[in-house]
């Protein structure tokens, strides 16, 4: 699952997860459909901006993890790590987004 409020990367994204060999759900460009899709797709990871339209992603990582689904951030605010506790030892990738860093989260997060 993606979510990122910025629609040029949103989809960049999106075409690295497919060109990964993974189906890609999303992306979601605001926090509701996040949530939507959080609530009502059988997600088995997720890349997830921290910041979607001036809002924390926070509540959708929340109902991610109670249904212990692995998420990687992309953010420009990796370097605050001014993250909710639970939040904080999952993986950041910095905007701008290298591609080889994204596809090394995946494949870390199946173990690949």
């Amino acid at each position: 699952m993606i979510v990122e409020d910025h629609p040029v990367l949103a989809f960049d994204i999106q075409d690295l997860v497919t060109e990964a060999g993974a189906q890609s759900i999303g992306p979601a460009l605001d926090l509701d459909t996040g949530m939507d899709l959080a609530r009502n797709e059988k997600i088995d990871a997720a890349l997830l901006d921290i910041d979607i339209a001036g809002e924390f992603v926070w509540p959708v990582a929340e109902e991610l993890r109670r249904n212990n689904v692995p998420m990687i951030f992309i953010s420009a605010q990796c370097e605050t790590r001014e993250f909710p506790i639970h939040f904080r030892d999952h993986r950041c990738i910095d905007k701008p987004v290298i591609r080889s860093q994204v596809i090394e989260s995946l494949a870390g997060t199946f173990g690949g």
